[in-house]
C-alpha cells in the first residue's frame, strides 16, 4: 500500500526540472509522502483507487488541461481535497474552479509554502529535520531583511522573482461588518460572508472582533476555535492553526469578558500581522463602539455598514458616521446594506439611501427563521447550500464589494424548490434531535 498522502500532478518537464513549478532544488522522486503523476488518465485511475491519498495538487498535465483534471478528480472522489495551482490565476480560472467545487486555487507562493509544510511534517514524523526548499528560504530571507536591503544569498527561481505577482502577494482585503446599533445582524452577515467567500475561491479569515460578547465562532460551528487573546499569548498555537489551512479559518473573541480590554490593545496589530496570509479578512464587530473599532476601520479595505428595518438603526448609523468624521476616519470605503428586506417590509434600500443623502444601499433579503435555526446549530454551510434568500442576496452584495468577485456567478447559490423543502425537513429533524438552538 502506498505511503503517499498527497498526489502531485505535473507535466514531465516540470517533473524533471521542479524549478519550473517553483520548487527550486527539489527532487520529487525522493519524497515518499508524494505520489507524482504526469499522465492525466493514470492520475485519475490511481487516485480514485488509492484511498490513502487524501489530497491532490494539480499544477500541469501532459494530456489534459489542469482545470479539467482537477474537476475530474473532484467528481470521482468528492471527499478528496483538490487544490489547483494557478500560476497565472484570473477571474475565469477562479470561476471555473468554484463551479467545479475545487477546494482551493493556490498561487505559486502558497503552493511552495504548502509543499514545504508537508515536507517538514513528513520528515518530522520520521524524526528527521526537514530541508527548507530554496524558494521558501528565499521568501523568508526577503521578509526578514530590513527595508531596502538586498537579499542575494539564495537565488529565487524565475517563477517567484520579487517582481512577480505571485511573490509580491498583496495585503488581504479587510472587510469589517459594523453597525450603529445592536440587533442588525452583524454576526450572521459576518459568518455567512466568510463561508460564501470561501466557496467563491477566496482564502478567508473570519475574525470575531466583538471582543466582549462575540459569538461568531459558535455560529460558524467552531465553538473550540482559537481565541484572539490565546493567539497573542501563544503564537505557536496560531502557527499550528494556520498550517491546518482551514477555509475559512476562524479566530474567536476572548472567552472571558475581563480579557477584552487587555486584548483590545494589541488587536489592531494582530490584524496587520494576519492580513497578508489571507485573501480576505471578515471581521465581526460589537454594537458598542470603542477605540479599537476606529483602529479596525482605519485598516479596512472596505467596511459593510449594516442597518435593519428599524428607524432607530438608521439614526444610529448616521450617529456613527458623524463620529467617524470627527475622528478623521475616511468613510469613502464604507458600503451600506439594509438587512431583512422582504415584500412589505417597512424600509427599502431607496428609503435608506435618501436618509443617507443618496449613498448606494445594498439589499440583504430576509431569510426567515431558517437563518437563526441553522446558524444557531452552527450549520452555516447547510444554510448556504439550501439556497436561502439571505445567502443568495448576500453573495450578490459580495460580488460587488470584493475584488474580482464580479467575475464569479451566483448560480450555485440558487437551490431547487425540492432542495429547499429537504433542508426545511432537515431543520425540523434537527430540532427533534436537540440541536443547541
Amino acid at each position: 500500500m502506498s505511503r503517499a498522502r498527497i498526489a502531485l500532478c505535473v507535466d514531465k518537464e516540470a517533473w524533471r526540472n521542479p524549478s519550473l513549478a517553483g520548487l527550486e532544488g527539489e527532487s520529487l522522486e525522493t519524497q515518499d509522502w508524494l505520489a507524482v503523476y504526469a499522465d492525466g488518465e493514470e492520475a485519475r485511475a490511481e487516485i480514485a483507487a488509492d484511498r490513502e491519498i487524501a489530497e491532490a495538487w494539480v499544477v500541469s498535465c501532459e494530456d489534459v488541461e489542469p482545470i479539467n483534471l482537477a474537476a475530474t478528480l473532484k467528481a470521482d472522489r468528492p471527499e478528496l481535497c483538490v487544490r489547483l495551482v494557478g500560476f497565472e490565476g484570473n477571474g475565469s480560472l477562479y470561476s471555473r474552479a468554484y463551479n467545479a467545487s475545487i477546494d482551493e486555487v493556490m498561487e505559486a507562493s502558497s503552493f511552495v509554502r504548502r509543499y514545504a509544510d508537508e515536507k517538514r511534517r513528513a520528515r518530522a514524523a520520521r524524526g528527521a529535520e526537514a530541508d527548507v526548499p530554496v524558494a521558501v528560504r528565499a521568501m523568508q530571507l526577503a521578509e526578514e531583511a530590513p527595508a531596502g536591503e538586498a537579499v542575494a544569498a539564495v537565488p529565487l527561481p524565475a517563477t517567484l522573482s520579487p517582481t512577480s505577482a505571485a511573490y509580491a502577494r498583496p495585503r488581504g482585503f479587510v472587510l469589517p461588518i459594523v453597525s450603529g446599533s445592536g440587533g442588525a445582524g452583524k454576526s450572521s452577515v459576518a459568518v455567512a460572508s466568510a463561508f460564501i467567500a470561501s466557496k467563491m475561491g477566496y482564502r478567508v479569515l473570519l475574525l470575531d472582533y466583538d471582543l466582549q460578547f462575540g459569538d461568531a465562532c459558535a455560529l460558524a460551528g467552531a465553538a473550540d476555535a482559537l481565541a484572539i487573546d490565546e493567539a497573542l499569548a501563544h503564537p505557536e498555537q496560531l502557527e499550528q492553526l494556520l498550517m491546518k489551512n482551514l477555509n475559512p479559518t476562524v479566530i474567536a473573541a476572548p472567552r472571558r469578558l475581563e480579557d477584552a480590554e487587555r486584548t483590545a490593545h494589541d488587536a489592531a496589530s494582530f490584524i496587520d500581522d494576519l492580513a497578508g496570509a489571507f485573501d480576505l479578512v471578515v471581521a465581526n464587530t460589537g454594537a458598542a463602539w470603542a477605540e479599537y473599532h476606529a483602529a479596525l476601520l482605519e485598516r479596512s479595505s472596505a467596511a459593510l455598514f449594516l442597518m435593519d428595518q428599524r428607524a432607530s438603526s438608521i439614526r444610529a448609523c448616521r450617529h456613527a458616521l458623524e463620529l467617524c468624521a470627527r475622528c478623521g476616519i475616511a468613510t469613502g470605503p464604507f458600503q451600506f446594506a439594509l438587512n431583512r428586506c422582504r415584500k412589505g417590509s417597512p424600509l427599502s434600500p431607496v428609503d435608506v439611501s435618501c436618509a443617507l443623502q443618496g449613498a448606494f444601499v445594498h439589499e440583504i433579503e430576509d431569510g426567515g427563521p431558517d437563518v437563526e435555526d441553522f446558524l444557531g446549530a452552527g450549520a452555516v454551510s447547510d444554510l448556504i447550500e439550501a439556497g436561502n434568500p439571505f445567502c443568495t442576496s448576500l453573495e450578490r452584495v459580495l460580488t460587488k464589494v470584493l475584488p474580482g468577485a464580479g467575475l464569479l456567478g451566483v448560480e450555485r447559490m440558487e437551490a431547487a424548490p425540492e432542495k429547499r423543502s429537504a433542508r426545511r425537513r432537515a431543520r425540523h429533524a434537527g430540532r427533534r434531535r436537540g440541536w443547541p438552538l
